[in-house]
């Protein structure tokens, strides 16, 4: 196993300060200083493992990009069919960010994509990625017969991570549930592929211990 050096182990911890930060007090609580002081530092030391808050800020969002990403993989089993790698990809994508802040940490810079080029370039990244996991299961189901898709397959992933992406922020914001958005995710991938609603809300379901939505 390759030895960590002491720099990158100070790097990681301080990307882990800027993520418990950024997800306790938001975008605009994460300061240089803040993020020191969670770390156990004074802030111009930290300038010694970044060149700048910004650069710190870029890391610590494309670590929680890669661990959302690690969750959707870990989600899936090899010897899962279609329907059940969409169920699981649907329910990962929905919820797996909810229980360390991943997702949160993600919404909270969001919307810095507007100004920032380099934060739009880990969010277009992310969201190329989440569009790739979704479309080899829809080329997969098609393949076998399990889907009949309405759309093209790559505007299907699309819209289903564009539709995932919105809910997630109602959850986060507290105006919908978890199992609301994950019943209408179930619901809307099931008219878009031609798979049997309750067949699909099912294997939701039961990934995430309830019941389907009435």
């Amino acid at each position: 196993m390759a030895k960590v050096h002491k720099k990158e182990i100070r790097r990681q911890e301080i990307v882990a300060a800027a993520q418990a930060v950024a997800a306790r007090d938001g975008a605009e609580g994460a300061t240089l200083r803040a993020i020191a002081a969670e770390a156990g530092m004074a802030a111009n030391a930290v300038l010694y493992y970044f060149g700048s808050h910004a650069e710190i800020i870029a890391a610590a969002v494309h670590a929680s990009s890669d661990r959302f990403l690690e969750k959707l993989d870990e989600a899936i089993d090899p010897g899962m069919g279609p329907t059940a790698r969409l169920a699981a990809v649907i329910s990962a994508g929905t919820t797996a960010g909810l229980d360390d802040d991943v997702s949160r940490i993600l919404y909270e810079y969001w919307p810095h994509m507007l100004r920032d080029p380099e934060q739009r370039r880990i969010q277009e990244e992310l969201t190329a990625a989440q569009e790739r996991v979704y479309r080899d299961i829809i080329d997969a189901g098609t393949l076998s017969g399990e889907f009949s898709p309405v759309l093209d397959p790559a505007r299907i992933a699309r819209t289903l991570v564009a539709q995932e992406d919105g809910l997630v922020m109602d959850v986060l914001a507290g105006s919908a549930s978890s199992e609301y958005v994950l019943d209408l995710m179930g619901s809307l991938a099931a008219a878009l592929l031609g798979v049997k609603e309750e067949i699909l809300l099912g294997l939701v379901s039961a990934r995430n211990g309830s019941s389907p939505a009435a």
